[in-house]
């Protein structure tokens, strides 16, 4: 079966006069942006320490559009990127002395080819730039430009959602590999599930409470190091028991990323543990930003699944954002059925694949097959699942 799926791969491959085509095309449409300020690019394990100062007066204008571009993340990832050998290559733009715009890229590869990512991928769920309240989308042209020459066969940008700062530049110039939806329950409005789904959160409720009080808590910093801990634990085993593998659960190089999130910057991560009688039924890992809510990682004790404990989990914990004055419980993509059934709005979410080269072509096409091939490697038996996602190399 993984055979079959990988000659499915190349038989999807466009004749190589047509993707060269396609190549020459989107470089002709790209030029009629306009560019402005002067980029400089840093690279290397030192890059991060000589755009510091630059990225933290953005961060203080409050100009970030989530969490994910925070420097705090970049400085945590920045270990894992070099425990995998990436090379990080962080474009700066400056206009008048002053940064306008920072793209903070990590140079990798995939089918090979020499590929430009997000820094903080696969870790981080959106991906943008860092742009000033004075920077402009001329600034991203100029920071775009700047990384066709950083020796890359293209850019593969994930997670790139509709009201991202980048977002508009790359729907100009780089083509959609894939769109999602990023759910979301408004907090500042009074919603309320349907009555037939009231009635199931009822009924999970008074199942967990069978097994004594249920219970909320909400730690952060140290104290919530425990916690984080054992949610990676349990999702690693609900990963091993299906099958599935993960380009973060179960790496430690990207595990310790979140870990040191909990310890080194206490008032980005927060953990939600639901408890049924004192014991463990469901865990939240959520990272926050200004006044929203981003539930990162979600795990349950297998001995309460009868029990929907994440479906109350996920109520309790809506209710604390709220009244702790949270505008926005963000889910996250992609988005499921139970997501939908609580949200109150969703966003699209898109991927982009900006090639620089022949090569860089078909590291898109691998790029766009790749969620394809994981859901029909989801119909797989577990034991035959692992193996073949390792011979595909979409972990």
């Amino acid at each position: 079966m993984p055979v079959e799926l990988a000659l499915e791969f190349f038989a999807s491959l466009e004749s190589l006069p047509e993707l060269a085509a396609g190549f020459e095309s989107l470089r002709r449409s790209a030029k009629t942006d306009r560019a402005a300020g002067e980029a400089e690019v840093f690279s290397g394990a030192d890059a991060l320490d000589a755009v510091e100062a630059g990225w933290r007066a953005i961060e203080r204008e409050g100009a970030l559009s989530t969490p994910f571009q925070s420097f705090a993340v970049a400085a945590a990832s920045l270990p894992a990127h070099l425990a995998h050998e990436h090379e990080p290559q962080i474009i700066t733009v400056r206009e008048h002395g002053e940064t306008r715009a920072i793209l903070p890229l990590a140079l990798t590869s995939m089918a090979g080819a020499r590929v430009l990512r997000f820094f903080g991928d696969p870790l981080i769920q959106y991906g943008d730039a860092a742009l000033s309240r004075a920077g402009t989308d001329a600034h991203l042209v100029t920071a775009l430009l700047a990384a066709e020459k950083l020796g890359a066969d293209a850019a593969l940008f994930r997670k790139v959602r509709n009201d991202a700062k980048i977002s508009r530049v790359l729907s100009r110039r780089a083509q959609v590999s894939r769109v999602e939806e990023a759910p979301f329950v408004d907090l500042r409005r009074d919603v309320s599930l349907s009555s037939r789904d009231a009635r199931e959160l009822r009924r999970y409720r008074r199942r967990l409470a069978e097994q004594g009080e249920v219970k909320l808590h909400i730690t952060r910093g140290s104290d919530a190091l425990s916690c984080v801990q054992t949610a990676l634990e349990l999702k690693r085993e609900w990963l091993a028991s299906k099958g599935f593998t993960s380009s973060v659960i179960g790496d430690e190089a990207w595990e310790r990323v979140l870990t040191s999130l909990v310890t080194e910057n206490a008032n980005l991560l927060a953990c939600a543990r639901l408890e049924a009688g004192g014991r463990l039924a469901a865990i939240e890992v959520a990272i926050t930003h200004g006044k929203r809510w981003h539930a990162f990682l979600g795990a349950i004790d297998p001995a309460f699944a009868k029990c929907g404990p994440g479906q109350v989990q996920m109520a309790d914990t809506i209710a604390h954002a709220r009244a702790n004055g949270f505008a926005a419980y963000d889910l996250l993509a992609p988005a499921d059925a139970f997501k939908r059934v609580i949200a109150s709005g969703a966003i699209s979410v898109r991927d982009y694949a900006l090639p620089f080269s022949l090569p860089g072509q078909l590291a898109v096409r691998a790029f766009r097959f790749a969620p394809q091939a994981k859901s029909l490697l989801g119909k797989l038996p577990a034991p035959v699942r692992s193996a073949a996602q390792t011979l595909l190399r979409l972990r």
